[in-house]
């Protein structure tokens, strides 16, 4: 299967997973959050699962399990989504 492709099935994934769990993201939310919401989990499952590409320091900070760089590098937006961007880590199973 081509790189691409992967990471099409990734990001499937992680937009399943973020629409049956969008109830542990923080506060309100517009769809274009949702949107940068699912790139970045996309982005964090890929790094660590070695798919593709690796992610910035914040998806770096998660998929090191390192809280204290994570909420200094997140962005309004993902700081909503930490708690989901870990149960996903942990949740997910491999694609």
């Amino acid at each position: 299967m081509e790189k691409i492709d992967k990471i099409k099935k990734v990001k499937d994934s992680v937009e399943i997973f973020v629409n049956e769990n969008v109830d542990s993201i923080s506060g309100f939310i517009i769809q274009s959050e949702l949107d940068h919401i699912i790139n970045t989990g996309t982005s964090i499952m890929c790094t660590k699962w070695n798919i593709g590409y690796e992610g910035g320091s914040f998806v770096q900070a998660v998929v090191n399990n390192d809280l204290s760089k994570a909420v200094g590098s997140a962005d309004g937006v993902n700081i909503k989504a930490l708690k989901l961007y870990c149960l996903m880590m942990y949740n997910m199973t491999r694609v």
